[in-house]
């Protein structure tokens, strides 16, 4: 017998592949029960509503986004490598020619209501990415943290609107290139964003 946490796993993860392929909207309740080859009265047990589901499956997303780029980073010897990790992982990502976009940012355009549950799970991730990158960025000794945190991803989510909207397989590395450029050396550098 299946436990919970594994058909609860299993649910999310036909989810997950049934947005990324469809897009939130365009996918029904009884596509992603068939999915997931569970009962839809299993699916609910385990779900209340689909926007329940939507927020498990972007917060499964985010974990293992999460954890990918803090193992890249953590791979890194100098500080300011650690903090430019962030586009080096948009890279690898951008080079699969299947490359879609962000799933966060696909599903926002779903949801235009700021308080909807399903943007509140959005705004988590990108918080606990700024929260990251603003340790990696006082770490490499930029005298604003937060400024230099907030420019970083401001730059990321560019490169990938450049890789979505223009096809710019190359665009993370080109805001690599801009973020060396904008954000303090370290503690010796004169620029201080």
């Amino acid at each position: 017998m299946t436990s919970p946490e594994a058909t609860r796993a299993k649910i999310v993860g036909a989810a997950a592949d049934l947005f990324a392929r469809c897009g939130v909207r365009a996918v029904g309740i009884n596509e992603i029960w068939r999915a997931a080859e569970v009962a839809k009265s299993t699916l609910y047990q385990h779900f209340r509503s689909k926007d329940e589901l939507v927020e498990a499956v972007l917060r499964r997303r985010n974990d293992a986004w999460c954890a990918r780029l803090r193992a890249l980073a953590e791979s890194r010897d100098a500080p300011a490598d650690r903090l430019l990790a962030i586009l080096d992982l948009l890279g690898e990502e951008f080079a699969d020619p299947a490359y879609r976009g962000n799933d966060l940012v696909n599903v926002a355009a779903e949801y235009p209501d700021p308080d909807h549950p399903v943007r509140a799970a959005i705004r988590d991730h990108k918080r606990e990415i700024l929260h990251y990158l603003t340790d990696l960025a006082t770490a490499a000794g930029s005298h604003a943290p937060e400024r230099a945190a907030a420019l970083l991803l401001m730059l990321a989510d560019g490169a990938v609107c450049a890789r979505v909207g223009l096809g710019d397989a190359d665009a993370a590395r080109t805001a690599r290139t801009a973020a060396a450029r904008l954000l303090p050396a370290g503690p010796s550098s004169a620029a201080t964003p």
